[in-house]
């Protein structure tokens, strides 16, 4: 299971409602446990604010994903860091990102005098994706359990991927009717379970591997940067549960922003509508469509009736186009995918 905490949910800027971009990403094993290993996707201005009023611990974060390199997603970046260092972490932070992002860090570093009492294992996008092979990179939690992530290049007014999540379980199951069947006593299953090598039940040697079975699950998500071309992820969405992505404008207001002459403040974005998001969704068959990264303009309140702009406007364009599962980010939401 993934369970996904928007942190920050407005493009560009932050709003009295939404900060700028930052997901949380849990992989729960088991809905019982407490607490769960944590990624975060983008880091914007006052992510680790957002953290403080969540149910998130610091000391369960793992790695952290940059999409790209505008400041709504990562200038939130240096002061996380920081704050992780001074509250004594020790243990390594996984940091996929533009290679730009290490240079950033770097010169901040340098002109603040930042020293970081854990290592940062930096993964710079531009090489994992050169390379010729370009298998996902595996983030291994235990034996039984990791990550697969795999990168897309996606289309924007700077190099912007997207992420290919991948949660794969391993587990041994017993065969309780074998057991059963050949009187084995089930004070010995846990042992058997467990064990990789022969056994002595009753003075007989018993392989554990008569008894039991392996079985391995995957649930994959994928999670977006800025982009205005949704089929850059066609690969990326095969076998994905979800998908988040941006929304930042109904397609009325992304064409008249493009449409408006250059004198008057028209330009090019280079950001999705809904409508376009929604119509890729649909065409592949995707189960949830998760939609975030909201122009400040679109007010939070959902009356697509409304002459203001608001969510309401967003969502009823997306569900002319798409049938499936869809959800409209807000901070602080949280979404459980299984």
């Amino acid at each position: 299971m993934f369970n996904l905490t928007f942190l920050g949910t407005s493009s560009g800027i932050p709003t009295k409602d939404r900060n700028v971009s930052a997901i949380a990403v849990e992989l729960m094993v088991t809905s019982h446990a407490k607490r769960h290993p944590w990624l975060l996707v983008d880091c914007g201005e006052g992510t680790q604010h957002q953290l403080l009023k969540s149910h998130l611990s610091p000391n369960d974060l793992f790695a952290i994903l940059i999409t790209h390199t505008h400041g709504d997603h990562c200038y939130g970046l240096a002061g996380l860091l920081a704050s992780l260092g001074m509250h004594g972490r020790k243990k390594p932070l996984t940091l996929i990102a533009p290679k730009a992002i290490s240079r950033l860090l770097d010169t901040l570093m340098a002109v603040s005098e930042l020293h970081l009492n854990y290592p940062i294992e930096f993964m710079d996008i531009e090489s994992v994706i050169s390379n010729p092979i370009c298998t996902p990179i595996k983030l291994r939690l235990s034996d039984e359990h990791h990550l697969d992530i795999d990168i897309h290049q996606l289309s924007h007014r700077c190099a912007s991927y997207g992420f290919g999540i991948s949660q794969i379980l391993h587990k041994d199951k017993l065969l309780t009717d074998k057991l059963t069947l050949d009187n084995i006593p089930n004070i010995y299953w846990g042992k058997l379970l467990k064990s990789d090598t022969p056994i002595i039940i009753n003075d007989t040697s018993i392989n554990p591997h008569d008894y039991k079975i392996h079985q391995q699950s995957e649930l994959k998500i994928v999670i977006a940067g800025d982009n205005d071309t949704p089929s850059l992820l066609v690969n990326a969405v095969k076998h994905a549960k979800a998908l988040v992505h941006e929304a930042t404008y109904t397609d009325d207001i992304r064409q008249k922003i493009i449409n408006k002459p250059a004198s008057q403040g028209g330009f090019d974005p280079k950001h999705s509508s809904s409508k376009m998001v929604a119509q890729f969704a649909q065409t592949h068959h995707i189960p949830q469509l998760i939609l975030t990264h909201f122009s400040a303009r679109y007010a939070p309140f959902d009356d697509e009736d409304s002459d203001k702009p608001n969510m309401g406007h967003i969502r009823a364009e997306a569900q002319q186009y798409y049938d499936g599962q869809l959800v409209l980010a807000r901070d602080f939401l949280q979404v459980l995918i299984q």
